[in-house]
Formats: C-alpha cells, structure tokens, sequence
C-alpha cells in the first residue's frame, strides 16, 4: 500500500505543477542540495480491522458453468500518510496547495482491482513566524491523507446444478384419522 500512496501523491504533485524530482519520500536532512519547493512523503502506522463482509462473486475460470469465486473482505487496512508541501514562496504554497488537493483523486483500484479510498483529513501550516526580515524563507504545509483498502480472501463455491424435490402431502378425506 505504501508504493500505491507514493505513486498517487506523485501524480497529483506532478498534475499540481511539481517536477517529479521534487516528490521524496522522508529525506534525511533538510539542506541546500534539496529543491526549495517539493513534497514530502512520510508513512505512519497501518490500522487493520477485521470486517468479513462480501465484495464480489464473479465467474471461475475455466468452471464457468459449474463454479463461482467469491470474494470476501478479510480486513480493512488504513494507511495514513503525512504529505508535507515546502516552500520559499507563500503565494506559491497557497496555490499549489489547492491544485495538489484537487488532483488528488477520490478513488483508485490497487494491483488486485480493490477499491481504495483517498480521504485528506486535515492539514497543518508550519512556518509562519512574525514580521521580521527572513533571509531563507520557509514555509510549509502538512497534509495529512488516508488510504483506505483492504485485504481479501476468495473461495471457490459450486452451483446447484439439480433439485430433486420429493413431495410429502396426505390424501384428501385421511385428516379425521390422524
């Protein structure tokens, strides 16, 4: 999941007007050789949650007639993910800001065709001193973002290809009998 979360905020840094560059995933230290606008990526700990509950059936292959293959949610799993925007420039910051977050898409599907959600849960302004003369400017911006899939498990199930049905009934007029 953590490939799938660099790979979706660089597309949207990159749709946002960022170099590709400029996105790295928790440098070692801030320093001159970094670009003065760019991302960066951290990872938090993953959240797992046992749901249980049924995604899909879809058709067997090669049973088609016969089987089905369902597929049930095992777990649901939470990936929070801390996408800090540095700046020099505060017009810059507040306007890519906004593209970044627009670009960022809603839903995507993983490797395996699962459905993740990307939900930006807050953001922190860092940065923003009082008025005095700065010579090195640095402003930043922390998004927060979560990730949200899930872990699957499929089992093969057959179809009920016949039904014998044996009917049980009595005769008219044998009810007083009884």
């Amino acid at each position: 999941m953590r490939q799938f979360a660099t790979e979706a905020i660089t597309a949207a840094a990159v749709a946002a007007g960022l170099p590709e560059s400029a996105v790295m995933v928790e440098p070692d230290k801030d320093g001159i050789t970094l670009p003065p606008r760019r991302v960066e990526i951290s990872y938090l700990a993953e959240q797992y949650t046992y749901t249980g509950r049924p995604i899909r059936k879809t058709r067997t292959e090669g049973k088609e007639s016969t089987h089905r293959t369902l597929t049930r949610e095992k777990q649901s799993v939470r990936l929070p993910v801390r996408a800090v925007v540095r700046a020099d420039d505060e017009a810059w910051l507040k306007d890519f800001s906004r593209r970044f977050i627009a670009a960022l898409p809603k839903r995507m599907t993983d490797e395996d065709g699962n459905t993740v959600t990307v939900t930006v849960e807050k953001a922190e302004y860092g940065g923003f001193t009082t008025k005095q003369v700065e010579v090195f400017k640095k402003r930043s911006k922390s998004f927060h973002v979560a990730f949200t899939g899930m872990t699957v498990t499929e089992k093969e199930i057959s179809l009920i290809k016949s039904v014998d049905i044996n009917p049980s009934y009595r005769e008219a007029g044998n009810e007083e009998e009884n």
